[in-house]
């Protein structure tokens, strides 16, 4: 499977030289951010192009970048640019920061392989498919569709999925939603975290 360099994949990363040594590639775990050393309360594992299907890995595009470990400020600064250039639709939920262990994105095919149910599928469909108003900051074409908690706590709600307004957004201002959401939670331990590939799909939490 080709894969990209760490340093090719994170060139604005500094990653700690402990995690990159010859016993972390031994252990197989991931390299990490120099800032993890000193604060450990916000951490994420970015698979930027992974998704997992049923407890396996299946790659969303055709080179992989690795996976890293990083700190709220190194996770933002990564991800926030290319969700902002993400042309197709997206789905998002802001997730529950005392619950949430993962927040990743799955494309609209991959709904049914991922283990979404079927009603909850059907509900995100409807909304991707949906014409959206104007981005409800500068009034761009808003090919985001923003949910906070009070519009939808949980993907078992499927009325408020099907029915909520949500906040339509641009891809900037959606990018800066999503990271936003982060900034807001003061600890976190996001064990998977990916970014969008396709035409369409959903950001869900568990």
């Amino acid at each position: 499977m080709p894969t990209i360099s760490c340093d090719a994949a994170y060139p604005e990363i500094e990653f700690s030289r402990r995690s990159r040594n010859w016993w972390a590639w031994l252990k197989g775990t991931a390299p990490e951010c120099v800032h993890i050393d000193r604060e450990a309360s916000w951490v994420a594992s970015l698979l930027p192009d992974t998704l997992y299907v049923r407890g396996k890995r299946s790659r969303t595009r055709d080179k992989i970048r690795p996976e890293v470990s990083l700190c709220r400020q190194c996770l933002v600064g990564t991800v926030e640019d290319e969700l902002a250039s993400f042309p197709g639709r997206v789905i998002a939920f802001e997730p529950d920061p005392e619950t949430f262990t993962q927040y990743f994105f799955v494309g609209s095919p991959d709904f049914e392989r991922v283990g979404l149910q079927p009603e909850v599928a059907q509900a995100i469909e409807q909304r991707l498919a949906s014409n959206h108003q104007g981005c409800a900051v500068c009034a761009q074409p808003a090919p985001w569709l923003w949910f906070s908690r009070e519009d939808v706590p949980s993907l078992d709600e499927v009325d408020k999925i099907r029915d909520s307004a949500g906040e339509p957004l641009c891809a900037r201002h959606g990018a800066e939603k999503l990271c936003g959401a982060f900034e807001k939670i003061s600890e976190a331990n996001i064990f998977y975290m990916n970014l969008p590939y396709g035409e369409a799909g959903a950001y869900v939490w568990i």
